[in-house]
């Protein structure tokens, strides 16, 4: 998959809070959906999307946005004052949540890579700030469909952040971390490196599109 552009599914005036969900294994039912429209009421989820907008500080989501991860999505993007959180969830095998801890870390200004997990369920969360153009204002709505690819076995959206992310998470899944070793190279510090992954052919680009994603602070 080639990234050739960048579209929000939100406008952004870049004093708001915006956030993105997407429900990649499995879509929300009708009571899952009905306990995610309580917590905004302008918040109208699909089977797979939820969108969220705040447009006064101090505002945001009832208790956060993790634990919606843990419940009903399993990826996240959010904006908040230029400053982003991309947020993949999945139920772990044994011994990854392990496998997972030394890339986590916290460089200046907080960005980095934080991982939380309840039970099976893992959620890895990159903090960061983003190198392509978001300044598109065009907002357009979604409906229900967005479709799994079964030759690829992923889940393609109208949202080309969410493809990326539902890309860099099944690599993870895998037990492929490149992605989180390339925000450790743009953010971390030398001093405490996590394992360099293997180099491999496949999900290369998907690997290259992520990293020239990520911006370092100016």
């Amino acid at each position: 998959m080639k990234i050739l552009s960048l579209r929000r599914g939100f406008a952004s005036d870049h004093s708001s809070t915006s956030y993105e969900f997407l429900a990649v294994e499995k879509p929300l039912g009708k009571e899952a959906r009905a306990a995610v429209s309580k917590l905004s009421r302008r918040v109208r989820p699909t089977g797979r999307r939820a969108h969220f907008i705040y447009h006064a500080e101090g505002y945001d989501i009832p208790g956060g946005w993790e634990p919606l991860m843990m419940q009903y999505y399993d990826v996240m993007y959010c904006e908040d004052y230029d400053w982003w959180t991309l947020a993949m969830a999945f139920d772990a095998a044994p011994g990854q949540h392990e496998a997972l801890l030394p890339f986590e870390f916290a460089g200046m200004d907080d960005l980095g890579i934080s991982i939380s997990k309840n039970g099976r369920r893992i959620i890895v969360a990159i903090h960061c700030m983003l190198e392509a153009d978001f300044s598109d204002p065009d907002y357009y709505d979604y409906d229900d469909d967005d479709e799994a690819d079964d030759e690829n076995d992923t889940l393609a959206t109208d949202d080309e952040l969410l493809n990326m992310l539902t890309q860099v998470r099944r690599q993870i899944i895998e037990g492929d971390y490149r992605a989180l070793y390339a925000v450790w190279e743009k953010y971390g510090d030398d001093d405490n490196p996590p394992p360099k992954p293997k180099s491999q052919k496949r999900g290369a680009e998907t690997i290259a599109n992520f990293k020239s994603m990520l911006s370092r602070m100016e």
